[in-house]
């Protein structure tokens, strides 16, 4: 069996001049899209956004990670915890937050004028645990793409330092009935997981600093194990269609209210004073679509 890989598109320097893609590249991206539910653009982010996000952000996860009331994703062993990005003017990149390259693709998906939902990450630190196979949300999903989140690592990743294991194709079939409900969280049933794996066993990319994951909210996915002795910062952003009802916002500050360009994203913000504190958090995330 040949190993599944994750289609990568190099954005062309006039793709990135225009923050417009050509009828080729969208194309190909909305095909990895429909079939394997994640595709990358491998240099969609400035680097230098990144690089003065982990410098901020690694001694805040530090500070986290020594707190015993920072959640952690799946337990102790994991080692990755819950963090928030940094709620300030200069640290709020339009690159990151409304990536005009991923906006277009995920417009092609779910319809014009998606929502912006959410906007935080995750960090993992050195550990030998990692996190079962799962999805991020339990209810009775609609039976179309519903929900892209927007996966941007501060630095390279590979497997050495915990690169996310994903399962390609698993998406097309994902509903309620794949949880195992005996583990009490998100986890897929193992029988379906093997079953999986004879068809298309995981994969866990090795990704370059300003690489851009859109990931089908459905599916399977697995934080894995930093070997490293060094954090590794994971931003998340999350785009739902025009349609879809819910009553989730995320925090930016004030001073920015209308200087942002979300192009034709329609961001659900709560607005808030320079002196919020934003590294307190709330992992109480309400994602489901409303009745």
């Amino acid at each position: 069996m040949a190993q599944p890989s994750i289609t990568s598109i190099q954005l062309t320097p006039e793709e990135l001049t225009s923050q417009t893609m050509s009828s080729h590249n969208l194309q190909a991206a909305l095909e990895a899209l429909h079939r394997d539910g994640i595709l990358v653009l491998e240099n969609a982010i400035d680097v230098t956004h990144l690089d003065k996000l982990n410098e901020r952000m690694i001694p805040e996860a530090k500070k986290l990670y020594a707190n015993r009331d920072t959640h952690r994703n799946f337990g102790q062993s994991t080692g990755n915890i819950q963090q928030e990005p940094v709620v300030e003017k200069d640290y709020i990149f339009e690159d990151i937050i409304a990536n005009p390259w991923a906006i277009s693709i995920v417009e092609h998906m779910m319809g014009p004028n998606p929502q912006l939902r959410f906007y935080s990450a995750n960090t993992a630190f050195k550990a030998t645990g990692r996190q079962p196979p799962h999805i991020d949300v339990d209810f009775d999903m609609p039976r179309i793409p519903f929900g892209y989140c927007i996966n941007i690592n501060l630095v390279d990743t590979s497997p050495e330092n915990g690169a996310t294991e994903f399962w390609l194709g698993s998406h097309t079939d994902t509903d309620q009935s794949v949880f195992d409900r005996a583990a009490n969280n998100l986890q897929i049933k193992a029988e379906l997981l093997e079953q999986r794996r004879k068809i298309s066993p995981p994969v866990q990319p090795s990704l370059p600093q300003g690489s851009l994951i859109i990931r089908d909210f459905r599916l399977w996915h697995a934080g894995m194990p930093n070997k490293t002795e060094d954090p590794r910062v994971m931003l998340v952003s999350i785009q739902f269609p025009s349609w879809y009802r819910s009553d989730q916002t995320f925090t930016l500050p004030r001073s920015l209210e209308g200087k942002i360009n979300f192009g034709r994203l329609v961001p659900y913000v709560e607005w808030v004073d320079e002196e919020y504190d934003y590294l307190q958090g709330s992992h109480d995330h309400d994602l489901t679509l409303k009745a």
